[in-house]
């Protein structure tokens, strides 16, 4: 990072960040990181796939039938409250 000599000599904040030395990680981390990286993303498609058909079965069979048993419960809702108002039951 470098400090522009446009912005004020005093700012201690910059001046401290300018003096940082630049720190990157070594060649052998890099590779070993790397490895790492390449083994978890080869080995992720078993757990993606478990992953995969437990959401499609929750999107294909529990999401409508709870979408629906919302429905029902709102439209015996909407039906008691409206026989209510007009006196065919008790009060709501």
């Amino acid at each position: 990072m470098t400090v522009d000599r446009d912005d004020k000599p005093d700012d201690d904040v910059l001046a401290s960040l300018a003096r940082l030395r630049a720190c990157d990680v070594s060649q052998r981390r890099s590779r070993q990181l790397r490895r790492r990286c390449h083994a978890m993303l080869q080995a992720e498609p078993s757990v993606e796939r478990l992953s995969r058909m437990v959401d499609g079965a929750f999107r294909r069979d529990i999401v409508p039938a709870l979408g629906g048993a919302w429905c029902l419960a709102y439209l015996v809702e909407i039906i008691r409250c409206t026989a209510a108002i007009y006196g065919y039951f008790g009060t709501p």
